[in-house]
């Protein structure tokens, strides 16, 4: 079987941020779309802001993103089931002179949501260290806010 590559947009807020989403205490924050997807410095784990615990960038891809990749894998085999029983379905049909019959209705695909970030009130930090930046609910009472990137106490 062979590899398949899907890709997708996440479409940032005004500034360019995107969700992700603490796969550890499921706090949300907002990290920049240019930093993330930097190739001079590619990103391969990422600390949360909140707990400071780190894990794969993967892990940390909001709900609603797993869901349209869920979404997204779904149509892929849903279309290729789609083809391939539609071309059996021809064959048997006009090869066997009716003696075998065989009937095939496509099922249908499921609606891929589009993921937009939207404007909200989170505090932009500029991390001394990697000079990276992250956006995150800073209420009174939270003490520490840590780099997403490099895990340093911002």
């Amino acid at each position: 079987m062979s590899e398949v590559k899907m890709t997708f947009t996440i479409q940032g807020d005004s500034e360019g941020y995107i969700t992700l989403e603490c796969p550890f205490c499921n706090s949300e924050f907002k990290a920049q779309a240019g930093e993330l997807q930097n190739n001079d410095f590619p990103v391969i784990d990422l600390f949360c802001p909140y707990c400071g615990l780190t894990s794969n960038r993967n892990d940390f891809y909001t709900r609603e993103t797993v869901e349209k990749i869920q979404t997204m894998a779904t149509n892929y085999a849903i279309e290729h089931l789609n083809k391939t029983f539609g071309k059996m379905a021809r064959r048997i049909n006009s090869s066997n002179r009716g003696i075998i019959k065989m009937d095939f209705k496509p099922l249908k695909l499921v609606n891929v949501k589009e993921l937009k970030d939207r404007d909200t009130t989170e505090q932009i930090f500029t991390c001394k260290s990697c000079e990276n930046h992250v956006k995150v609910l800073y209420c009174a009472g939270a003490a520490k806010v840590y780099c997403p990137y490099c895990g340093v106490d911002i």
